[in-house]
């Protein structure tokens, strides 16, 4: 089976790369990296991918009109959204559901189990499944 595509929006450069990393190496997927919500939404219209892996926590001023948007792109194409925050335990799975995420991931995260963690929350048997 071929490799699961996973779009990260991630503002913060560093924990960009070190989840490329982590997803690439651990988890074996292709990896489409982007800084804000905006050019996530576009990439979304134009790689399809198997998971979207959001850091809602920005400095962009329209964010949640991007985010809405990027919800709505999720729903037409079958995407889950997953959330990375701090903030991520905050919320149980069901007001995760309401809010339009599949799941989420704590930061901070352990990058030796992350790809697992998200195999786990959209029930990806294996790593390159």
């Amino acid at each position: 089976m071929s490799a699961k595509t996973v779009l990260l929006i991630e503002h913060e450069a560093s924990i960009r790369e070190i989840l490329h990393t982590c997803l690439s190496e651990f988890g074996g997927w292709r990896v489409t990296l982007c800084s804000s919500i905006r050019e996530g939404v576009n990439l979304c219209e134009t790689i399809h991918p198997d998971v979207i892996l959001l850091d809602t926590s920005t400095f962009e001023v329209d964010a949640l009109i991007f985010i809405e948007q990027l919800k709505l792109l999720s729903t037409a194409q079958s995407i889950p959204i997953l959330l990375i925050s701090a903030r991520a335990n905050w919320f149980t799975p069901g007001q995760l559901y309401q809010m339009g995420f599949a799941g989420a991931i704590t930061k901070p995260f352990n990058p030796s189990i992350v790809s697992t963690q998200i195999s786990g929350l959209l029930g990806w048997n294996d790593k390159h499944s």
